[in-house]
């Protein structure tokens, strides 16, 4: 009976490993299943993160030459106004010029005393005197605008 026990025990002891074996391949098994789950989703994972940042450097892309233009755009317009106002302040000067002219040419022909029109025969004498005065061919070319420019794209060329 002893041997028949022992036989039996040793079956039984191959029974358990079978089991422990077919336990653990299973749990292998699983834990393979498992592995390949989790790096389809971390490869998944990767390839959206790698998109995300694709999209992102497209959009700063598109952005920068926005911006770019925006900036190009502003200089050339800053150019212009700048022309415009170099061109205003030599055309103020020049007006200055000419009123100061025009002053001493007032005061030179008031304090000279000729007047071609006498008093009686017009109401107001200065004020024709100094319009027959301004009539005058040899002030003609200081009465008349020296500044002629034309635009060509927003830029004043003289």
């Amino acid at each position: 009976m002893s041997s028949r026990k022992l036989i039996s025990h040793s079956s039984s002891s191959e029974e358990d490993e079978n089991r422990y074996a077919k336990i653990i391949d299973e749990k292998k098994r699983k834990r393979m299943i498992s592995n390949r789950e989790s790096a389809r989703r971390s490869r998944m994972k990767k390839e959206q993160h790698i998109k995300d940042l694709n999209d992102q450097v497209t959009y700063f892309r598109t952005r920068s030459s926005e911006m770019a233009q925006k900036i190009d755009e502003t200089e050339r317009r800053y150019m212009a106004v700048e022309s415009e106002n170099r061109i205003l302040r030599m055309q103020a000067e020049e007006l200055k010029k000419r009123l100061e002219l025009m002053e001493q040419v007032l005061v030179s022909y008031q304090s000279s005393g000729c007047h071609d029109v006498s008093d009686d025969q017009m109401g107001n004498s200065d004020e024709f005197s100094v319009m027959e005065y301004l009539q005058d061919p040899l002030l003609k070319p200081w009465l008349q605008p020296s500044f002629q420019f034309q635009t060509v794209d927003g830029i004043y060329q003289f």
